[in-house]
């Protein structure tokens, strides 16, 4: 070899070991070049961190992806397996836009803590109650006044009546109303983070002051006016033709003056004046006049003290118009005529002295035999409970019938009553029977736009039903009977084919399979009235527990239109006080079964029976 290439050999062996000498000096040195991975994450953050041994073989973990970390809709796909409840989440979570929030308000917006919007609000959980226009909002497990589409039991975010955004509504949270003509409205919620609103408040104008209009005092008995169109539009007949001399005038009193066609109130009806009209559905119709507010008899709210009198059962109708049973009104066949008590009638007779409250059990059969159930035809199921007040007439509430909140208008051709019923379900060969209906007559001042006032019906059944043990009337009350029965505590007897329990969706699960009774007690008309925001009159009264009580009950949806009965101690019969009308929920605290005061209608059922009967 040249000196040339030996001192380039020379030169590359010292290169060699030069770089293997850095090599060791770095390995032996690297513990001040690296940072420990502690140190390491408070110089560089990282929005995700590194996967454990397995992990990414393992299904998603929710707080791990979504919470600790911003996860992607495929990731989130992987977490819940169902796309469904994968999109309808995904629609939550990008509504907290989980990409601007700590992993602290991330998880209180996912949990639903959040008392302000983000988004569409569908997370928001505060407790805003009123709609944007000034409504209360309904409760969210109750059908009154409309029927609701998303169940508590599957969002248990649908607290009380408090605003919420369950389908996701553009707009913001939202409720369902309290007012029969608005099925829901959007309410005013603050946006997180800013200083607007999800949608504005309505401007309401302001109340005017009211003028004091001239009213007609005791339902218009000493009206000289002369107003002679009706409710309706209809002209009214004068008095003295001959197409309204053939009606019956027994209950007119002598000093009321029928001048001319002019609205009247000759038999002290307490619906007010009225006249006889040419129309081929009705023969007379009420007149609008304003009516000074008249209290609430308290001959029947109070009960005199230590009244024992004992009376003879008075008729009122004509049987060729009402048909048979009233004679034998309210003596159940297989228990007063037979001298049985039933087996919760002691509880109401020691209601008379104060008793205590019961929850509803199985009724005996053939102890309620005036129950009459209001079955649909297409599809078949159960409308609504109703009365049998002889062998051609039952007795109903009218939103029964007629209800647009519910889209119910129902027409004979709809229903069927079936009579003489114990079991919900079973078509009972040896005692029920189905019967066709004739007529449905609803009260014209059926008030379903605003508080169900005058919630009654009529049915005329086409062929009168035969009487049975398990088929048998009601008496409707006479004064004397509402006098001595009426009164705060005393308790009358519900029954019906209703909810055992208050749930959204009246399922099979939720139906008895038996007729189901329960005595509840009446309470006094002030405490009805400051248990709702709903205007409550005359023509109602309320019955049920208070929140005080250990035991309760209550009468729920199904059993709308069945019957309020008390037995009268001294004639021993069954008399129906009311119709179960409303209610905000079934057995809730504070809150009250609603029922139509029979009597105070009793003039208008009088009048339509006698009309119609003898048609």
């Amino acid at each position: 070899l040249t000196d040339s290439c030996l001192l380039t050999m020379q030169r590359r062996a010292h290169l060699i070991w030069g770089l293997l000498l850095v090599a060791a000096l770095s390995l032996v040195q690297c513990h001040n070049v690296f940072l420990n991975s502690k140190e390491a994450m408070t110089v560089l953050k990282r929005s995700r961190r590194a996967n454990s041994g397995f992990e990414e073989l393992r299904q998603g973990n929710f707080e791990r992806e979504c919470i600790e970390e911003i996860c992607s809709y495929e990731e989130l796909r992987e977490i819940k397996e169902s796309t469904v409840e994968t999109n309808s989440f995904w629609t939550k979570y990008k509504d907290c836009e989980p990409e601007k929030k700590s992993r602290d308000a991330r998880e209180d917006c996912l949990k639903g803590t959040s008392t302000c919007a983000e988004g569409t609000g569908t997370h928001y959980r505060g407790n805003v109650s009123v709609t944007r226009s000034g409504k209360e909002c309904q409760y969210w497990i109750s059908n009154y006044p409309h029927k609701t589409k998303f169940s508590p039991d599957i969002n248990p975010s649908l607290a009380k009546n408090y605003c919420r955004n369950p389908n996701n509504n553009p707009t913001g949270p939202w409720c369902y109303t309290t007012d029969p003509q608005k099925q829901w409205e959007e309410c005013v919620i603050s946006v997180c983070g800013t200083n607007r609103t999800t949608v504005e408040p309505l401007l309401i104008k302001q109340d005017q002051p009211v003028k004091m209009e001239p009213c007609e005092k005791d339902f218009g008995l000493d009206y000289e006016g002369k107003l002679a169109k009706t409710i309706s539009g209809l002209p009214c007949l004068p008095w003295d033709s001959p197409s309204v001399q053939k009606f019956s005038r027994k209950d007119f009193m002598p000093e009321i003056k029928l001048q001319e066609n002019y609205c009247r109130n000759p038999d002290n009806d307490g619906e007010g004046l009225w006249c006889f009209v040419s129309h081929p559905n009705m023969t007379y119709d009420y007149c609008n006049v304003n009516y000074c507010d008249s209290p609430i008899d308290e001959d029947i709210l109070y009960n005199p003290a230590g009244r024992t009198t004992t009376e003879e059962h008075q008729t009122f109708f004509d049987e060729k118009t009402f048909g048979s049973g009233e004679a034998v009104c309210g003596l159940r066949p297989l228990f007063e005529q037979k001298s049985v008590e039933d087996k919760g009638e002691k509880e109401l007779m020691e209601s008379y002295m104060q008793g205590r409250i019961v929850k509803g059990e199985n009724a005996e059969p053939g102890s309620a035999p005036w129950q009459v159930m209001l079955f649909k035809k297409s599809p078949q199921e159960l409308l609504c409970g109703a009365s049998l007040l002889s062998d051609r007439w039952v007795l109903t509430a009218a939103h029964c019938i007629f209800y647009p909140p519910w889209d119910k208008n129902y027409t004979t051709d709809d229903i069927l009553v079936r009579i003489g019923k114990h079991y919900r379900t079973k078509y009972e060969r040896a005692t029920e029977r189905i019967a066709q209906l004739e007529r449905i007559i609803v009260h014209p001042k059926y008030n379903w736009k605003e508080n169900l006032d005058r919630d009654i019906a009529l049915i005329q059944l086409k062929r009168p039903v035969a009487l049975s043990n398990y088929i048998h009337p009601v008496c409707l009350p006479t004064k004397d009977a509402v006098v001595k029965l009426l009164a705060a505590g005393y308790k009358g007897r519900v029954t019906g084919w209703g909810n055992l329990q208050e749930t959204w969706s009246a399922g099979a699960q939720n139906l008895p399979q038996a007729l189901q009774q329960i005595n509840l007690p009446i309470v006094d008309q002030e405490t009805c009235k400051s248990s709702t925001k709903i205007k409550i009159t005359d023509n109602m009264f309320c019955a049920g527990y208070s929140p005080e009580d250990s035991k309760r009950g209550d009468a729920c949806e199904g059993d709308s239109g069945g019957p309020f009965v008390m037995k009268d101690p001294d004639t021993g019969r069954w008399v129906q006080l009311g119709i179960v009308s409303w209610g905000e929920g079934c057995d809730r605290d504070g809150k009250y079964g609603f029922y139509v005061h029979v009597h105070r209608l009793r003039k208008w059922l009088m009048k339509t029976i006698e009309k119609f009967g003898s048609s």
